[in-house]
């Protein structure tokens, strides 16, 4: 139950967008694949790539970016959490719920591992980009 209070703690933080609690939680060698097609989807190293590429985009491109955590499910080595994202993109002012899974790894304390599966459909569609 450690890690799942780690991973609960974690998502406190980004909803307060403290990202100076985030990078207390934060391996700084994480590693952090993003799906491809979701906005900064990629595959990040380390804490300053994750902000720089990740956290600090998204806080300019989406107007309103909530997470909703429906189950979290204890994992050997850490957590699987799984929920919905909700947004209003800014660019076109549409909003969007879409349906995720995300797994964190977890060694001594921090998060040393993200990966992320999401429904990225929905979320492009938001972003107008389904053409």
């Amino acid at each position: 139950m450690k890690n799942i209070k780690i991973v609960q703690r974690l998502y406190e933080l980004f909803a307060a967008k403290d990202y100076l609690g985030i990078r207390e939680i934060f391996d700084q060698s994480i590693k952090w694949n993003q799906m491809a097609g979701f906005p900064g989807g990629g595959r990040y190293l380390g804490a300053d790539e994750v902000f720089d590429e990740v956290f600090y985009k998204f806080s300019r491109d989406w107007t309103i970016w909530k997470v909703t955590i429906t189950r979290y499910i204890q994992a050997d080595e850490g957590v699987f959490v799984i929920g919905y994202y909700e947004g209003t993109y800014a660019a076109t002012g549409r909003y969007m719920k879409a349906d995720f899974a995300c797994e964190y790894r977890i060694f001594e304390g921090k998060v040393i591992e993200f990966n992320q599966f999401a429904d990225t459909f929905l979320i492009a569609k938001a972003m107008d980009l389904t053409k």
